[in-house]
């Protein structure tokens, strides 16, 4: 279980560094409003933080544990960060609206037992309040994408 946990700790510490290192490239704050890059970059501490404990506490903790990393839970877990990552290269191909929308509306679908309608529907509705609060609130600008 140790090498596991600081093998997923590494990894976590690695894609986090990326993150930053992408959202660095964004563009840069305007007129005291934060930039696109300033969230990604917030949580992308939070998460080195977070993989940085794992990894301290597992480097002090003498236990030798089984951890599964193949377990049929594991691998859905799996499947939702490829669908993440998927999702991501999406949204800067086709744009944030559409993307995120088929994005949760697959979510919502796999997670859940909602009928057709009320999945469409959270979908929608999650997928404009986050477009407005960001776009409109926040004044970040959402221009990459073919697609709305």
């Amino acid at each position: 279980m140790r090498k596991g946990k600081l093998l997923i700790s590494a990894i976590f510490m690695a894609l986090s560094l990326a993150t930053i290192f992408f959202a660095n490239q964004l563009p840069n704050s305007r007129g005291g409003v934060p930039g696109p890059g300033t969230w990604p970059i917030l949580i992308s501490l939070i998460m080195f933080g977070a993989a940085f404990c794992v990894a301290f506490i597992t480097i002090r903790d003498k236990s030798d544990s089984h951890l599964a990393l193949l377990g049929e839970d594991q691998i859905r877990v799996y499947i939702s960060m490829a669908a993440l990552v998927l999702y991501f290269v999406c949204v800067n191909v086709i744009g944030f609206a559409v993307s995120t929308f088929f994005m949760l509306f697959g979510f919502i679908s796999w997670f859940s037992n909602y009928t057709l309608p009320r999945r469409a529907a959270f979908s929608f509705v999650i997928t404009a309040l986050v477009y407005c609060m960001f776009h409109y609130v926040l004044k970040v600008p959402f221009r990459f994408g073919v697609l709305f």
